[in-house]
């Protein structure tokens, strides 16, 4: 028996078609008013957001940061060769990425030992939020050639990241180049990997009376797996745009990514072969006006994500579903599972909606910084399985429908006296939901060397993130959320030092340490006792995670002058301890964090120009997971070697590259029960037309 195709594919054309004709309509108004607006010649900003407008702080540059910071560069993410933004993080010091199937399929993206709900992700300025799950927020219509710029805030803070970035928080910067030209990117590789890209930048330039730049992406790319049930495919398109002249600056940015991948044993290896769909639309636009004393920022944004996930997958090489209900296994009806199980009605299928709005103003005076932030978004789900009754379509699949409204209100003061910076914040979250909070923040600086090489910094924040839908309604499979859930919250204390030396020399050195330490309450996690088979979410009992992280950078600061040269060389470590240990059950999240994580990265130059950029991660995980059979095992430390061979020809314009992931094919686990792929090549080829 077929199903009826998924209603959440008209739901999220109907979304995608809506927000594209209201930014053609935008723009065409805006072309009309360049068109009668004479500014002059005007000097316009050509680098990525500044960090105050991708923070919502103050106007902190990354090298006086009062914080535990990782800024990479347009050369830092190329290096990487990387083919998902989550590759890309896999070696940054104090991050945890954990994938469910390769390329960044599905990611889990965490910071310092938490949760992959607790890091918030901002793109170009505004940030973004994933209210059924945090597992789909990093379903993103970028790719990595699309980013100049990424910044991880590592440490959580509510007043200045906004509500979720419980332990931390990645920013994103992927507007368009200042620059017209055209890249093109074509790859294949192991277990029948495709991939294929085509972006073009187009504009005015950057010394006409009024700019405008546009560029449009698209990208796909598919493989048949490298073990059963492994499949994926993903398609990606976007558009951003860049406005100026002198009434202000507007970026905008429409993108759609849609996934369909096998997911074996991604949330319960009681029944291995699941499937999941997924789509998403996310439209924002962000004017930003700055005077002399003042700035002014606001911002809009709506973001559809739409999910068909089937427990068991229906396929005639998996299961294919009779008229009397049966899920049969490969047509053999030996293969019978759970026979007409009255706890599983068919797929889950789940659109969620978020929407809002922020506004940012700031003021510089003799008394220092000044600044006023309101974030405020409506986040609704409808489901067959997540919601309330009274507040679904009892006439559609989506028979549950749940709705919430959050604000983040926040007001601070830097001020700078001699060597010394201090900023102080006073922030308020209200949800309709759980009520309101006040997470203040604090931070300190000094700068020991006067020139801003030697910064010694200090901070003491608070955080709040308000449970998913997901975890107060899923109740399928022996998963059961609770609706008597409360937001969990932490406080944080960090002290660290920043170094940078040699800056005229032929190599920087930069070096950063940092003390941390999180005291969490109420912590949401999937907890499962020993002997049982069915999870629970609960709000857990108090845990203090303390650790330490050192970050060491060496980057060249001339021009390569021969073979066998260093370009760079990069190096992280992170230690961490929790309070408590998962002894008696099994913590699917908050307890099986990174307890020691080691991150090498090094490229070097050889001869005929050809480019060797090596990377080396060893990762030992705290807590354990129990594999079928009702046993628990301990996470095994393991180690990593992946690397990527370059030559670029004809002036740049060409670059050919060989990507091997998993170099030693080990095995490995660093989610419960979830096969990692083994070694992996990928061939390349890249025209970038200037």
């Amino acid at each position: 028996m077929r199903r009826k195709k998924p209603a959440y594919d008209s739901e999220l054309m109907k979304h995608f078609f809506l927000s594209l004709a209201a930014f053609i309509a935008m723009f065409s108004l805006h072309g009309t008013s360049f068109a009668q607006t004479e500014t002059g010649n005007m000097a316009v900003d050509t680098t990525a957001l500044s960090p105050a407008a991708v923070t919502g702080s103050f106007s902190v540059t990354p090298e006086a940061a009062p914080r535990a910071l990782v800024v990479l560069g347009v050369q830092e993410i190329a290096e990487t060769g990387a083919p998902s933004v989550a590759d890309v993080l896999e070696t940054v010091p104090g991050i945890d990425v954990r994938s469910r199937g390769a390329v960044g399929i599905t990611t889990d993206l965490s910071v310092r030992g938490g949760t992959f709900e607790q890091t918030a992700l901002w793109v170009d300025g505004v940030r973004w939020s994933a209210p059924q799950t945090g597992h789909h927020l990093m379903d993103l219509p970028v790719d990595p050639e699309d980013i100049s710029r990424i910044e991880v805030f590592r440490g959580g803070a509510s007043s200045a990241l906004g509500t979720g970035a419980m332990t931390g928080a990645v920013a994103l910067t992927a507007g368009p180049s200042t620059q017209d030209g055209a890249l093109l990117v074509a790859e294949t590789g192991s277990n029948a990997w495709m991939r294929a890209k085509a972006r073009v930048d187009f504009g005015t330039d950057l010394n006409a009376k009024t700019v405008a730049r546009h560029r449009v992406s698209l990208s796909r790319i598919g493989t048949t797996g490298f073990a059963q049930n492994t499949d994926a495919s993903m398609l990606r398109a976007r558009y951003a745009g860049w406005l100026a002249g002198d009434w202000g600056s507007l970026r905008t940015s429409a993108g759609y990514v849609g996934k369909n991948f096998g997911a074996q044993n991604f949330y319960t290896a009681s029944f291995p072969f699941q499937y999941e769909e997924t789509q998403t639309l996310q439209a924002q636009a962000v004017y930003t006006k700055a005077w002399e004393n003042t700035s002014l920022e606001a911002a809009l944004h709506h973001r559809t994500h739409a999910d068909l996930f089937q427990l068991f997958r229906e396929h005639n090489d998996f299961f294919t579903l009779t008229e009397d209900g049966f899920y049969v296994m490969a047509g053999d009806t030996a293969g019978l599972y759970a026979p007409g199980a009255s706890w599983y009605a068919g797929p889950n299928q789940h659109v969620s909606h978020t929407t809002g709005g922020r506004v940012a103003w700031r003021l510089q005076s003799d008394l220092g910084e000044t600044f006023v932030s309101v974030d405020s978004r409506r986040e609704f789900v409808k489901s067959n399985v997540l919601g309330v009754d009274s507040l679904g379509d009892e006439d559609s699949v989506y028979r549950r429908a749940d709705f919430r409204f959050n604000t983040d209100v926040a007001v601070g003061h830097r001020a700078e006296v001699g060597v010394f910076a201090l900023s102080a914040t006073a922030a308020w979250n209200h949800n309709t939901m759980f009520g309101t909070r006040f997470v203040p923040g604090a931070e300190l600086s000094i700068d020991m060397s006067g020139d801003g090489s030697s910064i010694l910094f200090a901070s003491a924040n608070r955080s709040v993130r308000h449970p998913s839908f997901t975890d107060l309604y899923y109740t399928v499979g022996g998963a059961f959320g609770s609706r008597d859930l409360t937001s969990e919250w932490a406080e944080h204390l960090e002290t660290g030092v920043r170094l940078s030396l040699a800056k005229d020399a032929t190599y920087g050195v930069q070096f950063e340490q940092a003390l941390f330490q999180r005291q969490g309450h109420d912590l949401i996690d999937w907890a499962r006792p020993n002997g049982s088979d069915t999870t629970f979410a609960i709000n857990l009992r108090e845990v203090t995670f303390t650790g330490l992280e050192t970050v060491l950078n060496i980057t060249l600061n001339q021009a390569l002058t021969g073979d066998w040269q260093l370009r760079y060389a990069r190096l992280g470590f992170t230690t961490m301890e929790a309070s408590e240990t998962s002894a008696g059950f099994e913590s699917n999240y908050v307890l099986d964090g990174l307890r020691t994580k080691v991150d090498a990265s090094v490229g070097v130059q050889g001869p005929g120009a050809v480019r060797l950029d090596a990377r080396w991660s060893h990762q030992d995980r705290l807590g354990g997971y129990v594999v079928p059979g009702g046993e628990e095992v301990e996470f095994a430390p393991f180690s990593l070697v992946s690397f990527t061979l370059s030559k670029t020809f004809a002036s740049d314009q060409f670059r050919t590259y060989l990507r091997v992931d998993n170099a030693q094919d080990r095995e490995y686990v660093d989610l419960g029960n979830v096969q990692q792929p083994g070694r992996w090549l990928r061939l390349g080829f890249a025209y970038n037309m200037k």
